[in-house]
């Protein structure tokens, strides 16, 4: 097994691991009022706590990746566990382009059209900086087959995009890892 997939196989048992009392509550897999997304694994630094911007795509679509590339905002909604965004087009987050053969992965982005959904519960998890709680997004489906988590890995430009990585996928690509990340909730301020 290389070296960086089992960093990322012990990071990943580590995050079960949890310092801080989380509530014993089930939040809403609703959330009206906007916030942004943070990704979180501090097991690599060039990633963790980097915000998720939009990048405009022609059409309407909204691809995701790290800052500082993209456009940052603070308008993101959650309806029905869909993450959301409702100007200037309603789009909503999914999973079906630029599929990747080598490391299994399907690119994750934000459109108006009905491709298959990305679907989210939202949990309550620690910051790994601060052991404070914190609500996060945890990945439930693409659209009906359930499992999988969202990954993040290098693409051109020094940019990281947000990519879906299905249950039991075992492929990975040491010189572009999509590396799994927690997605914390900010709340617009």
């Amino acid at each position: 097994m290389p070296t960086s997939h089992l960093r990322l196989l012990l990071a990943s048992a580590a995050a079960v691991v949890t310092a801080c009392d989380l509530p014993g509550d089930v939040p809403s897999n609703n959330i009206p009022d906007g916030f942004a997304v943070q990704v979180q694994n501090a097991s690599y630094p060039e990633i963790h706590n980097r915000m998720m911007n939009l990048w405009e795509s022609g059409g309407g679509d909204q691809h995701l990746f790290l800052s500082p590339a993209g456009n940052a905002t603070s308008a993101l909604t959650l309806v029905g566990g869909i993450i959301t965004l409702n100007e200037p087009l309603l789009i909503r987050a999914v999973i079906n382009g630029e599929y990747e053969p080598a490391d299994n992965t399907t690119k994750m982005f934000m459109t108006e059209r009905g491709d298959p959904r990305a679907i989210y519960d939202v949990a309550y998890g620690c910051n790994p900086d601060t052991d404070a709680v914190q609500s996060e997004l945890a990945f439930r489906a693409r659209d009906v087959l359930e499992g999988g988590h969202i990954c993040v890995r290098p693409t051109s430009g020094d940019r990281h995009e947000f990519r879906y990585s299905p249950p039991g996928n075992t492929a990975w690509t040491p010189d572009r890892p999509c590396i799994q990340v927690t997605l914390a909730l900010v709340p617009a301020s």
